[in-house]
Formats: structure tokens, sequence, C-alpha cells
């Protein structure tokens, strides 16, 4: 631009003549002058746009390095940034990190392919950052149309906010509650009506880390936890303990329950001197899409602890009830056996659940047996013992398994209403092999016999133990030596097989 005022002071300027020199006519002196002026004016004009261009192709990369490209919502780099100035005078404030994340949105996937998927994601964050926006305590990391944005996307199905939580410490827990609830309906694309459900996660500031990525993972675990127990989605130091993978099997094996993932097995037991079909034994099995076929052991302990157990047993029941209906016209007497534990008999709506099944299945309480172990009296005895003899008011029979390995089983028998005990396979294994496993399990089924319960011995796989266990009077039995476990779809047809081989007894005694 310099030069372009040069230039026009220069034609400003009229032009010196020598008196000896012949002049030079005026357009041809301003014609040079002329030229440099307009290669000036377009050289400014050149830089100008080139700036221009600049700054619309800078935008662009801006917005795409700090929003999400499936949601056009600030990311996570957006929300760091926003945060650094934030926590650097945090000293006397409180804040929490809420973290969203969409289940269910795998199906969605399948269902209408990544492109249409992504349109329904951005109307759910819009859902989302609706509910947030009017709460002034929530972190604004921009406007638009006026309105602020509160809602940071993390990338796959995972979405965030931030509040301060100084003047209102539960606020968190308000919100993530309300979203859950609200912000559920279906999404709709071309007439189809989407369904997904919304977890949510909360980890505060300082409490439960100083830095964005271990609010993150405490938010997660939090989520994690919430998902498989539905209690409260704040973060706990308690769930350190658990790792990433048993979180996630805990959330995958609420989900079997939902989707009939599982399978139950039984096992047989058999009256041994009569060889007539008494009851069956249901064991549960996993089919897991991702770990193969899994066994109780696998998964029950840790069910028990994330509170996932008390949903899986309902399932159970609903299974077997089911099954002691379909078994009622050929088999009027046969019973069947469920497992439950102790925080199944914690669960006041247990006795209201078993009730309602076998109303709706219109199954007698007494074909419906009931086995816990010792350890399931321990957390509570006073409510638990008070919900077994609720159960057994109602007619249902109740089982001891796993007698003889716990320590105060005898105090505990005298109290308990139950109508018999499982002796432990671990002693009948070894039955005629060790003096010491004859004299335990001979002293268990003497005393089941003084109190008048019924004894039935686990994991019997030769003729031998057999005959040693009715010598000791011991009157029911159940092991390989009958039958290995098999799915409980073909208990029908296996009880048939057995009626016929062993012609037809009179109807089996009662387990007491």
């Amino acid at each position: 631009m310099r030069y372009f005022i040069v230039a026009l002071m220069a034609l400003t300027t009229p032009p010196v003549v020598a008196a000896n020199v012949v002049a030079t006519p005026n357009w041809l002196l301003w014609l040079p002058l002329s030229l440099v002026a307009v290669i000036v004016v377009l050289i400014w004009r050149i830089r100008s746009l080139q700036h221009r261009l600049d700054q619309q192709i800078t935008a662009p990369v801006e917005q795409k390095w700090l929003h999400d490209e499936s949601t056009g919502y600030p990311n996570k780099q957006l929300l760091r940034i926003q945060l650094q100035p934030l926590l650097q005078h945090s000293e006397d404030r409180h804040y929490a990190l809420l973290l969203f994340k969409v289940t269910q949105f795998e199906s969605i996937n399948e269902a209408l392919g990544y492109q249409h998927s992504n349109i329904l994601l951005a109307q759910l964050a819009h859902r989302i950052n609706q509910r947030l926006q009017d709460h002034d305590a929530l972190l604004c990391l921009e406007w638009r149309e006026d309105k602020p944005v509160r809602l940071c996307h993390l990338g796959g199905v995972d979405f965030v906010a931030w509040a301060d939580i100084t003047e209102q410490p539960y606020l968190a827990e308000q919100l993530t509650r309300e979203i859950e609830q609200t912000v559920v309906q279906p999404l709709v694309l071309h007439s189809c009506a989407m369904d997904y459900q919304l977890v949510s996660g909360i980890a505060y500031y300082p409490e439960h880390g100083s830095q964005l990525n271990e609010l993150l993972d405490r938010a997660y675990q939090a989520l994690q936890h919430h998902r498989v127990q539905s209690d409260a989605a704040v973060f706990d130091p308690a769930l350190l303990h658990y790792t990433d993978e048993k979180l996630r099997l805990m959330a995958e094996l609420r989900q079997a329950i939902e989707q009939n993932e599982l399978v139950l097995y039984v096992q047989p037991q058999i009256d041994l001197k009569q060889r007539n079909l008494v009851a069956a034994e249901v064991l549960i099995r996993w089919k897991h899409p991702r770990l193969g076929m899994l066994a109780p052991e696998d998964f029950l302990a840790l069910a028990e602890q994330l509170g996932v157990i008390y949903s899986l047993t309902e399932w159970v029941l609903d299974r077997a009830i089911a099954m002691l209906a379909e078994l009622k016209a050929d088999f009027p007497k046969m019973k069947i056996a469920v497992n439950i534990s102790s925080k199944d008999l914690l669960q006041d709506e247990l006795l209201d659940t078993i009730n309602r099944l076998l109303q709706e299945y219109d199954v007698k309480p007494d074909r419906l047996v009931l086995e816990l172990t010792e350890r399931a009296l321990t957390e509570d005895p006073v409510q638990a013992i008070t919900m077994l003899q609720r159960l057994k008011n109602l007619g249902i029979e109740l089982a001891l398994d796993d007698f003889g390995t716990g320590f105060s089983s005898l105090f505990h028998l005298r109290q308990l209403p139950i109508s018999h005990v499982k002796i432990d396979c671990s002693f009948i294994n070894q039955l005629h092999k060790s003096d010491t496993h004859m004299a335990i399990t001979g002293a268990i089924i003497d005393i089941a016999r003084n109190l008048e319960l019924g004894v039935v011995a686990e994991g019997i796989e030769e003729s031998l133990v057999e005959q040693k266990l009715i010598r000791m009077g011991c009157t029911l039995g159940q092991g390989f030596f009958y039958s290995r476990p098999f799915e409980l779809k073909g208990l029908q047809p296996w009880l048939n097989q057995w009626q016929h081989q062993h012609g037809n007894p009179p109807a089996p005694p009662s387990l007491a």
C-alpha cells in the first residue's frame, strides 16, 4: 500500500524540464507511473484475497479439531481448553463430571448404518443439551443461536457435562437421574422409531481426581457399576477393587438376563432304595457370545457382590416353575430345586415374586425346593431366618446345601425351618477311600436323622459309594452315577426314559 501512495505523490508532482531540453508530452511521463500504481493495487488486492482465503480454510480446520465430526458438538479437546483456566482458580470450588452413555446403540448401527445412526446420535445430543442448557451451574462450552452448549461429545456414544456444585452439592445426581428418566423417547428416522437407553456416571473434583482423564476413568467406573446395580451413579473408591472387565461382565450379564442368553441345566435326585425320581436341581450356565460357555463359578460370586444376583434368581425361578407346570400332567409329584443366595433372602419382594409365579403357572408350593448355603445366614441371620420361615409357611421346601463344610451348621440346624440337608460332594467322592470321610458322612447322616431331616448325598459316581450310603441310612442321592447335568428342556424326555427303564414306580416320597 505504501508503494501506491508513493506513486500517487509522484503523479501529483509536476515534472521539471531543463531549458535546453525538448519537453516530453505529459501522457508519456505519466504512463510508467500509472503502470506502477496499477501493479501496486493488484498486489494489495491479491494479498487481501489470500488473507480471506486463509481465514476461510483455517475456520473449518479449527471447527474439526474442536468438535466431533458425527454430531458437531464440542469434543474432549475443547472441554480441556475450557477447563484449564477454570481449574487454576478452583481452591474453594467443587465440581462434578457427568458422563452419559447410550446403550443398545449397536442395534441401531446394524439396522440403519453408521451414516443414518449418526443423525440419530446428533438428535440425542440435542435432547440432552436441551435438558442441560438452562442450568447456569453447568459449564458453557460455546454459544449457538444465542443458546448455550453445555454438552461435550467424547466420541462414540459417550457424552460429558461439567457442573459447579459448590452451592448445589446434589445437582449432578439430580440431573443424571432426570436425564435418564426423561431423555428416553424413541428416536425417529424415516418413520422408524429406534429405542435406546441412557446410563450415567459421576465423578467429583477434587475428591475423585484432579485431572480430566482421571475423572473420566472414575466416572466410567461409576457408570458401569450403576448400569449393573441400578443404584447411585456416583463413583465409590470401593469400585477400584473391580476391574473394567469384571464390571463389563456384569453389565453383559444383566443384558443376557433380558435377552435370554442364559441356559438352565438340571441333575436328577434319586431315592436310593426305591430308585424313584424325587427332584431335579437346576444349574445355570451362560452362553457368553465373547467368552463361550461359562460355569456358575465364573460369574455367580461376582453377580452377588455387584447386586445382579436377585435379577438372575428371578429369571431362574420363572423358568423352573414354568417347567414344573409342564411336568404337572405326567409327573405331578416331581420337584425342582433352585439355589438362592444371601442377597436373595434380604429382598423383601422374594416371597411375593415366588407366590406370583406359583399362581401364574398354577403350581403347588411344595413342588418347589429352595437350596441355600450356610453362608447365606451370616450377613443378617435374623432377617434371613425370618424370610425362610415365611417361605416355609407358604409351603415351599427348604434345603441346606454343602452341609459339613462350615463351622456353625449344627448351631443353625436347630433354628432353621429346613426339610433336609445336602452332604457336600467333597466327602462323598472319597467316601470309600477315606475312613475320615466315612466318619464325617456317618455323623452328618445321624444328626440329620435325629432331627428328622432328610439327607441328599451329592457327587455319587460309583455303585460302591451308593451302597455304602444306603447302609449308612442316606435316603437320596444325585451325581454322575445317575446322570450328568443336561438342559432343562430335556427333563421330561429323560424322566420318561428313566420311568420306562425302571418300570412305573409309586409316587416319589417327600424330600423330608
